[in-house]
């Protein structure tokens, strides 16, 4: 009966401790919203933090003073998700790929 408490109880430690795509994709929009560009970086993918600092370098990083996240539903395809959330109510949707065990949106640059 420990056995299985002490199961229980190290899986539910471990699911709190994960981070969701949702949870990924708040602190990434939430954080640009706030012009903290290099902490949106930290749920970013390396390719989407050099965008982000060529977007900043021109001048395109904006503060969102009201912006508030607000998670409608998410998707999630092996190591690869979509959040959609609302923004001034408007629906947005991020990709998130899950590296090392991660989430970190992905922004493809547009050719």
């Amino acid at each position: 009966m420990k056995k299985i408490i002490t199961i229980i109880a190290v899986s539910a430690l471990l699911l709190s401790c994960s981070s969701g795509p949702e949870k990924a994709a708040k602190n990434f929009t939430e954080n640009m919203a706030k012009g903290k560009v290099e902490d949106a970086k930290k749920y970013a993918t390396q390719s989407t933090g050099k965008l982000l600092d060529m977007a900043v370098s021109f001048g395109g990083s904006q503060i969102e003073p009201d912006f508030k996240f607000e998670f409608v539903k998410d998707s999630i395809v092996d190591n690869r998700a979509w959040v959609t959330y609302m923004d001034n109510g408007e629906k947005k949707d991020l990709e998130l790929v899950k590296i090392d065990g991660k989430w970190l949106v992905n922004v493809e640059s547009k050719k």
